[in-house]
């Protein structure tokens, strides 16, 4: 049997190969993280998208109904909203008077985005808020919808979002 002679020997030691490995471990356990927190990030993008599409389909139904929402051309009234969307007018056959059709309108707006935007959502209509983006020039309303985030690790953000959007009927 012929003696190796380990000073000429080359190739990789064990050591070598488990130092290489728990390197490799650690990069790998960085991506998993990484991609955790960027599927958290796209639900939070997604989230805002349905909420701005919500709030565009309110706008436009209250623009649709401008006899619901601004009798007087002067003052916006806002409906109350019915429970369980049940105006007693929502079908093809029955009329409506424009303030029951917008009061049904606010509450089908309201039930679809606490179904879409799901937990900890609310969904509400005021007038001449103030604040950015709703500066309040009468007569106009200020959708307003806020939700939990999904992504609520991050140090500089709060947990909740919100969506506000200013119409004018």
């Amino acid at each position: 049997m012929s003696k190796i002679n380990f000073r000429q020997a080359t190739g990789f030691t064990l050591i070598e190969v488990l130092v290489s490995m728990i390197i490799l471990a650690i990069g790998l356990l960085g991506l998993a993280a990484l991609q955790g927190i960027s599927l958290k990030d796209n639900q939070d993008a997604y989230l805002f998208s349905q909420a701005n599409a919500l709030a565009y389909e309110m706008s436009d139904r209250i623009k649709a109904n401008k006899l619901g929402w601004n009798p007087m051309g002067t003052t916006v009234s806002i409906p109350t909203a019915v429970s369980n969307c049940t105006v007693g007018c929502n079908s093809a056959t029955a009329s409506c008077t424009p303030y029951q059709m917008a009061a049904y309108d606010y509450c089908y707006w309201q039930q679809k985005t606490t179904a879409m935007l799901l937990t900890g959502t609310t969904a509400v209509i005021t007038t001449n808020v103030g604040t950015a983006p709703c500066t309040g020039s009468a007569p106009s309303l200020c959708l307003t919808m806020t939700w939990s985030r999904a992504n609520q690790s991050l140090s500089n953000s709060t947990n909740t979002a919100n969506y506000q959007l200013e119409v004018t009927p």
